[in-house]
C-alpha cells in the first residue's frame, strides 16, 4: 500500500475513533447513577431509525441522539413491510452498504450512526462486513434483520440453517471486539436476557407493531400492552445481572404524551422511532416531532408539584384520598371509584392498579357507555374467526385481555340490563367462552369501576342490579370536585403547563396573579378536564410564557346556593378577625381579592 493510502486510512480510523467516543459517551451517561434519581439524564435518548437520505438528514436538525439505519426503510419506502427486508428479497447487508453510503452518511455530519447488519451472510464473513461498516465512519451495530420477527415452521427451517438468535449474538460479540458499540434488537424477554447476558453495550426493545390508533380507550388498552411487555422485558433483563441502556421500539407510542405516560411506568432510557417519525416524511414535520419526544421530563418524579402517581395534589381531601388507595390497593378486591366526571377517577383506578400485586399485567379499559348492546359479548369475551360476517380474524376481549390484571370499567352505569348480566356472569363464575367458540377459557380478573351517577340510587330506581352492584362495590372511594380542593389549582396548572410545553414546543412558565385568582374563584363544573381546557386554549392564543388569562371570564358561574354559601363563610370570617380582611382571607386560605369576591358574588345574586 502506498503511504498516501496509509495516511487516508490511518486518518480514517482516527475520525472513527473519535466519534466512536461520541456514541459511547451518550451510552454510557444514560447509566450515569445519582443520588436523588435513577439517572442522571436531563433528556431522553431519541433515536431516529432512517430508511431515507430525507429522514436522516431532518434527524440530525433535530438533534437526535443518533441514527439507526434499517434497509427495512427502504422497503417501506416502496410499500412493503419489514419483514421484506430479510434476504430472500435481496442481500440485506449490501442494500444497507448502498443505503449508508448514498443515502445516510452524507447527511450525518457528526451525528452517530448505528447500522443493522444481518447475522447470517453467506457472501462474506462478519467480521470483513464489519471491517467495511467501520471504514465508512458506523459507530455502533443491531442485530437487523431480526429473527425474532419469525415463529413456526419458517422460524425453525431458519435455525436448523444456522440462521438464529445464536448466529446475532455472535454478531454482536464480534462487533464488540472490534470497538463497535452494540445494540440487541429483542423482540422477547427471551432474547432480551440472551443479549444482555452476552454484555451488549444497549438493547433495543421491540413492544409491538407501530400504527395509529383513532379509539382513545382502544389505544389506552394498547399502550397499556406495550407497557406490560416492556416490563416483562425488563425484568427478564435484571436477571442477567448486567445494566445496558434500554430503548422503547415500537408499539403504539405514536406521540410524546403516549412515550411520557410509557415513560411514567416503565424505567427506560429512552426512544428508537422509525414509522412515527417518516410516518410524514416533511421535514419540518419530522424535526418538530423528535424535538417534541426530547423535551419529553425524564424527572417528572423530582418536580416540586406534588404528586401521588400521577394524580396531583396536597390538600387535607386529597391527602385522604391517596392514603385510602394506598390501604386498599394491595388487595384483591373490587373497588367502585364515585365522583363527577373530568375529576380523574382514570388516574385514581390506574394508581390502585400500579400499587397491587397485579402491576406487572395489562391494566384494561372499557368504555362501558360506548357498547352497542349488539356487541356486548364481542367486546367483553371476543370471537373466533368466522363466528359472524365480518369476523375475519381471532380477537381478544377485553376480559382475556386483563386476565392477570386489572379491568377498569368507566362509566359503569350506563350498562344495559344485558351487558349487566353477562357482567355479572363472567365476575361469578371466572371464565368466558370467545362468540363462535367452544372453549372454556378462565380468566382473573380485578375489577374496578367508575361512575359519575349514584349506583346505589340507580339500584333503588331498579335501574341497575342489586347484585352487580355488591359484586362491584366490596370499596368505594369519592373522588373530590375541584372546587373543594381549590389550594391544588396552583400545582395542577403548573403542572399542565409542564406537559403542554412539550407538546406545544413552546416555553410556558406559569400564570399571571390574577389569573391564578380567577382560576381559584371559578366554580368548575366539569372539574379538572374543564380547568385543562382552559389552560390548553390560552396556552394557544397567548404568546407569551405568563399567561394572563385577558380573553377567559368566569364562564361557569357558581349555582345560587354555593355563592351563599361562600358568602357565609366570608362574613363568618370577617366577624371572627374582627373585621380584618386580611386575618379573614388568610383564615379561609384565599387571598384578599377572592374574599372580595365571594362578597361581591352575593350581592349580584341577590339584586
Amino acid at each position: 500500500m502506498c503511504p498516501q493510502h496509509l495516511k487516508y486510512v490511518t486518518v480514517c480510523y482516527v475520525g472513527i475513533a473519535m466519534k466512536n467516543q461520541t456514541l459511547k459517551s451518550i451510552l454510557r451517561s444514560a447509566l450515569r447513577p445519582s443520588s436523588s434519581i435513577g439517572y442522571k439524564q436531563s433528556s431522553p435518548i431519541i433515536s431516529v431509525v432512517a430508511g431515507s437520505g430525507q429522514i436522516a438528514k431532518s434527524a440530525v436538525a433535530s438533534s437526535s441522539d443518533f441514527i439507526i439505519a434499517l434497509n427495512a426503510g427502504f422497503y417501506r419506502n416502496i410499500g412493503f413491510g419489514s419483514l421484506a427486508a430479510f434476504m430472500p428479497y435481496g442481500n440485506s447487508n449490501d442494500q444497507m452498504e448502498q443505503l449508508l453510503r448514498h443515502h445516510i452518511l452524507p447527511h450525518c455530519k457528526e451525528t452517530p450512526v448505528v447500522c443493522g447488519v444481518f447475522a447470517s451472510d453467506p457472501s462474506q464473513s462478519i467480521r470483513s462486513r464489519l471491517e467495511r461498516l467501520i471504514d465508512l465512519g458506523v459507530e455502533g451495530v443491531t442485530n437487523w434483520p431480526a429473527i425474532g420477527f419469525i415463529d413456526g415452521t419458517f422460524r425453525s427451517h431458519l435455525e436448523n440453517e444456522g440462521v438464529g438468535v445464536e448466529s446475532e449474538v455472535e454478531l454482536l460479540r464480534t462487533a464488540k471486539e472490534m470497538g463497535l458499540a452494540t445494540f440487541g434488537f429483542a423482540l422477547t424477554a427471551e432474547d432480551a436476557y440472551t443479549f444482555a447476558t452476552n454484555n451488549v453495550d444497549a438493547l433495543i426493545l421491540n413492544v409491538g407493531l407501530t400504527y395509529e390508533i383513532r379509539d382513545t380507550i382502544e389505544k389506552k388498552n394498547q399502550l397499556q400492552l406495550s407497557i406490560t411487555k416492556a416490563r416483562e422485558m425488563l425484568a427478564s433483563v435484571g436477571k442477567s445481572r448486567h445494566k445496558p441502556v434500554c430503548l422503547v421500539y415500537g408499539g403504539s407510542i405514536t406521540e410524546p404524551e403516549d412515550f411520557d405516560q410509557f415513560m411514567s411506568q416503565v424505567p427506560v432510557h429512552g426512544y428508537a422511532g422509525g414509522s412515527v417519525f417518516d410516518r410524514f416524511p416533511e421535514s419540518d414535520t419530522v424535526i418538530t416531532k423528535v424535538s417534541r419526544f426530547k423535551s419529553v421530563d425524564m424527572h417528572a418524579g423530582a418536580s416540586p408539584v406534588p404528586k401521588f402517581g400521577n394524580m396531583v395534589g396536597s390538600t387535607p381531601q386529597m391527602k385522604n384520598l391517596f392514603n385510602l388507595i394506598e390501604k386498599v390497593a394491595p388487595y384483591d378486591v373490587n373497588v367502585c371509584i364515585d365522583g363527577e366526571s373530568g375529576t380523574g377517577k382514570e388516574l385514581v383506578a390506574t394508581q390502585i392498579h400500579m400499587l397491587s400485586p397485579r402491576k406487572a399485567h395489562p391494566f384494561i379499559t372499557i368504555n362501558c357507555g360506548a357498547i352497542p348492546d349488539t356487541l356486548v359479548e364481542s367486546e367483553f369475551f371476543g370471537y373466533e374467526k368466522g363466528a359472524f360476517t365480518g369476523a375475519e380474524y381471532r380477537k381478544m376481549g377485553k376480559f382475556e385481555l386483563a386476565n392477570k390484571g386489572t379491568l377498569f370499567l368507566d362509566e359503569v352505569a350506563d350498562l344495559s340490563p344485558h351487558a349487566q348480566a353477562a357482567l355479572l356472569r363472567v365476575i361469578q363464575q371466572r371464565e368466558i367462552v370467545k362468540l363462535g367458540g367452544q372453549k372454556i377459557i378462565p380468566v382473573d380478573v380485578r375489577i374496578l369501576c367508575a361512575s359519575n351517577k349514584n349506583l346505589e340510587e340507580l339500584v333503588q330506581e331498579g335501574k341497575f342490579r342489586a347484585d352487580l352492584y355488591f359484586r362491584l362495590s366490596t370499596i368505594i372511594i369519592k373522588v373530590p370536585p375541584l372546587r373543594e380542593r381549590r389550594n391544588d389549582i396552583p400545582f395542577l396548572v403548573e403542572h399542565i403547563l409542564s406537559k403542554l410545553s412539550a407538546k406545544f414546543g413552546k416555553k410556558l412558565t406559569g400564570v399571571t396573579h390574577e389569573f391564578m385568582e380567577m382560576l381559584k374563584s371559578n366554580y368548575w363544573k366539569g372539574n379538572i378536564r374543564e380547568l385543562e381546557q382552559v389552560i390548553t386554549r390560552q396556552a394557544l392564543i397567548e404568546d407569551t410564557a405568563i399567561l394572563t388569562g385577558k380573553s377567559w371570564t368566569l364562564t361557569d358561574p357558581a349555582p345560587q346556593d354555593i355563592v351563599r354559601n361562600r358568602y357565609e363563610q366570608a362574613r363568618q370570617a370577617l366577624i371572627d378577625a374582627g373585621y380584618n380582611k386580611t386575618k379573614a382571607a388568610a383564615a379561609l386560605k384565599i387571598s384578599r381579592k377572592t374574599l372580595y369576591m365571594w362578597l361581591r358574588q352575593n350581592e349580584d345574586e341577590t339584586v
